[in-house]
This record gives structure tokens, sequence and C-alpha cells, in this order.
């Protein structure tokens, strides 16, 4: 009897409720989505904290005997105004480097040359005279130490060539290409191949001291593989977003870290990171392309700060604040915080046209921004956000140096000097 009345009023309460039919898409799409996205990159996001800037203690360099001028490739402002044009020698050049008021640049056949400071050719020397590098286009890096000049290349070869004479000291072939720039340290030169594999060679008879050889991937780029040396340590990036510093006297690792990327749906595929700067009090700056710039203490790796913004390019550094360029924009970032300061869409009025900013130069009063298409912009330092102007010098831009107080300026056909 009890069961007959349940039935009797599940029935009646079942006939008397509506049906409830629910839409699969509004029951997805219902209610607010949960974002795994830590924050926002700020590449392409203008910000304007500073209208002026001032800067001091401006360097002068001597020499530029290696890519980004020292073993710690810290690049500081100079006194410097570049739109006088002193003189230019019109000759394809892939690498140039300034050692001991002496010019020294290698093209893509191996044919190094060296100049005086006023484009006087005081000797030249093929260093691949077989025909197997005939129809092959070498990627050279290049340092010179004391009297001899080193060399690493992408067909695995490194060598070393006395600058006096170009007679050559050394060679070796390793087998797989180099991709690094080149440090030298105590008589050991530092270089990575296409494996983030580093070696150390004794400059002296080209031997191998000791190699280590890290994680890598398929995918890599020339961009992947930095060096610097500070204070008895090598630091250095590999292509699968690492990167280590080794105790060069106890020979072993201090502390590695992995760039990781907050953003896992736009992660790179292909590991990019700036040069390595090494302030004076041991501050390591580094950017990556996984989104981020990094302030790391270079004794033990701690981070100091990370900020949402990236640039491959190398940084200049002053006091207290880090310069870089990223596309066609300018950044300032404070170098105690990682507080972005600056970033600043500098536009075309080309229509469908925009900047690829290279590298950057910080003179007294202007800032100078170069577009790999030959453009410079020159930005007033007291003016940040509204002052600039737009200038095209040269048909392309692949690099420059800066020694004693004028610029050098590399286009792959032609060095102009200002």
């Amino acid at each position: 009897m009890i069961k007959f009345f349940l039935f009797i009023f599940l029935f009646i309460f079942s006939c008397g409720k509506k049906e409830v039919i629910f839409d699969i898409d509004s029951f997805i799409n219902q209610g607010k989505k949960v974002n795994l996205i830590k924050r926002e990159n700020l590449n392409n996001s203008e910000k304007n904290l500073i209208k002026s800037l001032k800067t001091y203690n401006y360097a002068l360099y001597n020499n530029w005997s290696e890519e980004n001028q020292n073993s710690k490739n810290y690049l500081k402002p100079v006194k410097i105004i570049i739109e006088n044009k002193r003189d230019q020698l019109s000759r394809k050049i892939v690498k140039f480097i300034i050692h001991e008021n002496k010019i020294i640049t290698i093209d893509r056949k191996s044919n190094i040359t060296i100049y005086s400071l006023d484009f006087k050719k005081i000797n030249s020397k093929k260093l691949y005279k077989s025909k197997i590098y005939k129809n092959y286009n070498g990627n050279f890096s290049i340092i010179a130490h004391k009297n001899n000049l080193y060399i690493s290349d992408n067909f695995g070869i490194i060598s070393s060539v006395n600058i006096k004479n170009l007679n050559l000291n050394w060679s070796k072939n390793f087998g797989v290409p180099f991709k690094s720039n080149l440090k030298i340290h105590q008589n050991n030169l530092f270089v990575i191949n296409s494996n983030s594999k580093i070696f150390s060679i004794n400059i002296n008879n080209g031997n191998l001291s000791w190699s280590f050889e890290t994680s890598s991937q398929i995918l890599k780029d020339q961009n992947s593989y930095q060096i610097a040396v500070y204070n008895n340590k090598l630091f250095f990036t590999n292509d699968s977003f690492e990167i280590y510093c080794l105790d060069l006297i106890k020979k072993n690792i201090i502390w590695s870290l992995i760039f990781k990327n907050e953003n896992f749906e736009n992660a790179p595929l292909i590991s990019r990171s700036s040069p390595i700067i090494i302030d004076e009090d041991g501050s390591l700056y580094i950017s990556s392309n996984n989104g981020n710039t990094y302030s790391i203490d270079a004794n033990n790796g701690f981070v100091n700060w990370s900020a949402p913004i990236y640039s491959i390019n190398r940084f200049v550094i002053s006091k207290n604040y880090l310069f870089n360029v990223f596309d066609n924009y300018f950044l300032i970032i404070n170098k105690k915080n990682g507080e972005i300061l600056v970033n600043k869409k500098i536009s075309q009025k080309e229509k469908n046209k925009k900047f690829l900013f290279k590298d950057i130069v910080v003179s007294q009063k202007k800032i100078y921004l170069f577009d790999i298409n030959g453009y410079v912009i020159s930005i007033n330092k007291s003016n940040l956000i509204n002052s600039y102007q737009v200038n095209r010098h040269y048909k392309k831009f692949l690099d420059l140096i800066l020694v004693n107080n004028n610029l050098y300026i590399n286009t792959g056909n032609t060095i102009y000097k200002y």
C-alpha cells in the first residue's frame, strides 16, 4: 500500500513539472572562462611614463676586438653625433672588428682584409683556398686577442691567424657548424656549435681543453646561442630556452635556468635571446623570445625581476636604465625593478611599411635607432614622446662599432665612418 501511494506521488509531481531541455552550446559557453595565462606580453603596448631623459658616465671605447665590444657584452651611452659622414669603404664584408687601430674584416668567401682607421688597406689574404669552399658562403664569427685573429664558421672549423702577416697559426675541424659569438678567457676560446655543445679551445694550438653538451632541439636559430664571461664565470644560452653559468676555475655548473613561457598558447618553437649583458655590479640582463626580460644575479642565478617584454637585440645599459628596440618599438626599462618606462611605437610615413630595428646607440642629446633597411631614427632625449626624425642613410644595416667617438656602420657592401 505504501509503495502504491509513493508511485502516485511521483507520477503527479512529474506530470506537474515542465520538462527541461538543455542546449548543449549554451551549456558549454555559459559562465566566465578560466584564463590560465598569468600576464599579458607588453611588446606591442605603448607606454610613456617619462617624457625626458638624462644619462651620465659616457664611455669611450678604444677597441672593439669582438662582437658586442667586450667579454661582458657591456655597452654604455657614448658621446657621439652621427649626422656628419667622414669617410666610407666600399667592399662586401660580413663581419668586422677594430683591434689596436686596425679594422679587421672578413667576407663570405673567407677573404681577410686589414685597413687603417682611415680605410687604407694594410694587408689581405684568403683563409680557405681549397676549391671545396668555392661554391659555399661562410658565416663567420671573429675575435682578436693580442697579435692573433680567431675565426669560427658554419663549416665547423676554428682557425687562428697572425694579424701582422695573416699567416695561419693553426686550424681545427670539429665537424659541426659553430653558431655563437666568440669569447676568450685565460688562453681559452669559447664557442657553441649547432648541437648546443660548448667548447673550450686552447688558443695557442687549437686543441680541445674541454667541452660541455646541453640539451638541443631540432629547430634552432643563430640567436639561440649567446656567450659572456665575467669574474671567472662563463655564461651561455642554448636552443632549448636555457641559460648556464659555469665556474671556469672548478670546471663545474654553478647554476642554470629555463626561460619558461607563461603564455603557453603563444610559446615559441625556436629559442632566441638577446646578447647576455653583465653589469659592473654582477647583475646579468637578458631577454628571450619566451616573452620576458630578466635581471639575474650572475653569482647565484637568483632572478631579481622579470618584465613581460622582450627583444633579441643588444641592450644599452646606463646607471638606471636598459635601452633596446623591438620591431618598430623603442623601449626603456628601469634597471632596478624592471618597470617598463617607455615603449614607444615609431611610425613610418609610407603606407604598408614599418621599421624593423636592429640596434640602438644612446648619445648625449639623442638616441639613435637603426633599422635593417638603412633608416636611422634620432630621438631627442629632452622629448622622448613626440620628437624624432627619420632619415635613410643606407640601403641596409648589419652592425655597428663605436671607437674613439667615431661610429662605423657596416651595410654588407659599405662601411661608413661618422
